[in-house]
């Protein structure tokens, strides 16, 4: 293998010793490498048996959130917000699936969580994040994601309106509500149940699980950001290698029609990459999320540095160079010329440690810690994680931790037994 500095590597190892012995230590996920088991995921023999796709009673549906918002004519397709619902016939508790960074409600790990919630038992609807492409145009009111307190205002009003569409749609009858976040998701979803539970009463959610969430959202986007930092024998750096990324994605989208990005990069993109190139596939999903959410910021916000300025876009209008540009613009440029100084209009003197905390757990701190229905379930080599994080996540949700000690950023969620206690938080039990 070529040599390949990976930052995050060193990093990881001051997290490591601390945190391998707080779950179960007779857990046989193999993959001791928190990058590579990160990509790979649970080995399929590992996993449970689910029922395949086309076997769950699912149905994608659509509902229009914010009805004022004019859209370019080649966002038209995204006037209304799409969701998927998988239901039971008999009357059943609704669990909300809330997606990670730039994900769609019909990512590969979406599609998973929801076959195994379905199997269990339970109706399900699945969301995008507030940071992909279609929610971003169709509910979020800001169209500048990143403060977890607004986008959970903009998620809550699409899961009231969701809902209600799935039981006109399908007259399911629903028993109760679970609520379910997976990385960015999960902090969103802890958000949304502080919002639900303090102000607006809706939902009362019954069990809300977080999965690999972020502590610290600002903490967590510059380790994302620095796990791109490489030194390649065949490259000139990360820009020369992200135009190559680009070109191989341009190819994949062109050959099959679209598709979900994690999987493209992850799955069928791997067998044609060197090896440093997969050591930056981590970093190439989320440097493309964070293209697609400065081009779409740009474009509804009337901006013209990534997007064209006069929003006269069309069906056939290329949007190729446009995001090649915004490629470059990573999590913490998009920090520090969008979100930030928005941010800064609102709380004039506002200082950037203020804004962080705002964008962390930490901001609803009190009601974590006394809030016996919340859990998490998370990686002891979790790449978005510091020392601290778990610190505070050990120290906040006590024995509602549920910290394997390996896994890398999601790998094993698909792990029998990491579902089969996701399944037990949700119906009550204890860590």
């Amino acid at each position: 293998m070529k040599p390949v500095r990976l930052v995050l590597l060193c990093l990881l190892c001051s997290v490591l010793p601390a945190f391998a012995g707080e779950a179960a230590s007779d857990f046989d996920f193999a993959e001791t490498n928190p990058l590579l088991a990160t990509i790979a995921g649970t080995p399929r023999h590992q996993q449970p048996d689910l029922p395949r796709d086309v076997d769950v009673r699912q149905r994608d549906l659509r509902v229009r959130v914010l009805p004022e918002r004019e859209l370019p004519a080649a966002l038209s397709g995204f006037r209304d917000l799409e969701f998927r619902l998988a239901w039971q016939r008999e009357p059943a508790p609704l669990v909300f699936l809330l997606a990670g960074t730039g994900s769609g409600y019909d990512s590969a790990r979406m599609d998973f969580l929801k076959r195994v919630f379905w199997q269990a038992g339970m109706h399900v609807l699945v969301l995008s994040s507030p940071t992909n492409h279609d929610f971003l145009a169709a509910a979020s009111r800001s169209a500048l994601p990143g403060l977890p307190a607004d986008d959970a205002r903009d998620l809550h009003a699409a899961m009231m309106l969701a809902s209600e569409r799935a039981q006109q749609a399908t007259g399911i009858q629903i028993t109760g509500y679970h609520l379910v976040g997976f990385s960015l998701g999960a902090l969103h979803a802890a958000f949304v149940a502080e919002l639900d539970h303090r102000l607006l009463k809706q939902f009362d959610f019954q069990r809300v699980l977080l999965l690999n969430p972020p502590v610290s959202l600002l903490n967590s986007v510059r380790r994302l950001d620095a796990l791109v930092q490489v030194q390649m024998d065949d490259s000139s750096g990360a820009d020369d290698f992200y135009e190559r990324m680009f070109d191989k994605v341009a190819r994949y989208y062109a050959e099959q029609g679209g598709g979900d990005l994690e999987t493209a990069l992850y799955g069928s993109l791997q067998n044609s990459l060197s090896d440093a190139e997969l050591a930056m596939l981590i970093g190439a999903v989320f440097r493309f999320a964070a293209a697609d959410l400065v081009f779409m910021s740009d474009l509804l916000n009337g901006r013209a540095e990534y997007a064209p300025g006069d929003r006269r876009l069309w069906v056939s209008t290329s949007l190729t160079p446009y995001l090649r540009k915004a490629l470059f613009c990573d999590f913490g440029c998009y920090l520090n010329t969008r979100l930030r100084p928005a941010w800064e209009t609102r709380h004039a003197g506002g200082t950037l440690g203020q804004l962080a905390h705002q964008a962390s757990l930490q901001a609803i701190a009190d009601y974590l810690g006394n809030e016996p229905r919340i859990a998490v379930i998370g990686a002891a080599d979790d790449l978005i994680l510091t020392r601290e994080d778990y610190d505070f996540l050990l120290e906040i949700f006590g024995d509602r931790a549920v910290i394997y000690p390996r896994g890398g950023h999601g790998g094993h969620l698909q792990h029998k037994a990491v579902v089969e206690r996701a399944l037990d938080l949700l119906s009550g039990g204890k860590p």
